[in-house]
């Protein structure tokens, strides 16, 4: 095997382990704070039940979800690296073209890789500032920039296949797959910022369960966001054998 395909292979496969090993870890974080702190306070359950930031806001939870944040904001940002620039070398080979020739598809990918980077100083910053305005803020530069993540890599999805030989880089199931269920992160993100806004207002006997549809909107969102990256690992893995095979 090449050198040039030896270091795809790395990248394709950091990708994958990175990105895989954070989806896991984040999916469990997110409904263990909630469980722990339901367990921990039933008091406070009784009356309201937790948002994630309420959750980790309890010290014995909020340590630990916020070191795991440490470890996996940096690993799933170079996961997406990992993702990006391994479709775009295979997307090169497989055209024939120079990156000169997929100038849309590098933007894309220079776009996500950057979104991915605000995601993660997001991440970071809502686990390890805990209360008050900087704990806001992470939220949103993690909300907002995730959720452009999710749109700009079905952007660049949707192009990739359209270049020639595009279809054998990106899977024409997978990307008819993602093109589906890139609207339940859509859906669920739209619903989750109706109901952030909804719940300042006094809306009666509607209130309980307005707020009740918007704690669970959240995990929810969050784990959309996690399982749409996962799709990738179809195309990657299947660059990855491309690769072996050539060898």
């Amino acid at each position: 095997m090449s050198a040039s395909r030896r270091a795809e292979v790395a990248l394709l496969g950091m990708a994958i382990a990175f990105t895989g090993f954070v989806v896991v870890v984040v999916n469990v974080l997110i409904y263990w704070s909630r469980a722990q702190f339901n367990m921990r306070h039933p008091d406070f359950v009784l009356r309201q039940p937790p948002t994630i930031s309420k959750a980790i806001s309890d010290p014995i939870i909020g340590e630990p979800f916020a070191g795991w944040m440490a470890i996996s904001a940096p690993l799933l940002f170079l996961g997406i690296i990992g993702i990006a620039l391994g479709l775009l070398l295979d997307l090169r080979r497989q055209s024939g073209q120079g990156f000169g020739g997929l100038k849309r598809a590098v933007v894309l990918a220079c776009l996500l890789i950057t979104l991915q980077g605000l995601a993660a100083i997001g991440m970071y910053i809502l686990s390890h500032y805990r209360h008050g305005g900087m704990h806001m803020t992470g939220s949103y530069l993690f909300f907002f920039s995730q959720a452009f993540v999710v749109v700009v890599g079905e952007l660049l999805s949707r192009g990739i296949s359209r270049y020639p030989n595009g279809s054998v880089v990106i899977s024409v199931r997978m990307a008819r797959f993602r093109r589906r269920f890139v609207w339940m992160p859509i859906v669920l993100g739209v619903s989750y910022l109706g109901l952030f806004v909804l719940k300042n207002f006094d809306t009666g006997a509607f209130y309980d369960p307005l707020y009740q549809l918007y704690v669970w909107t959240e995990p929810m969102l969050l784990s959309s966001f996690l399982i749409y990256l996962l799709t990738f690992h179809v195309d990657t893995y299947s660059a990855i054998r491309r690769h072996l095979r050539a060898s």
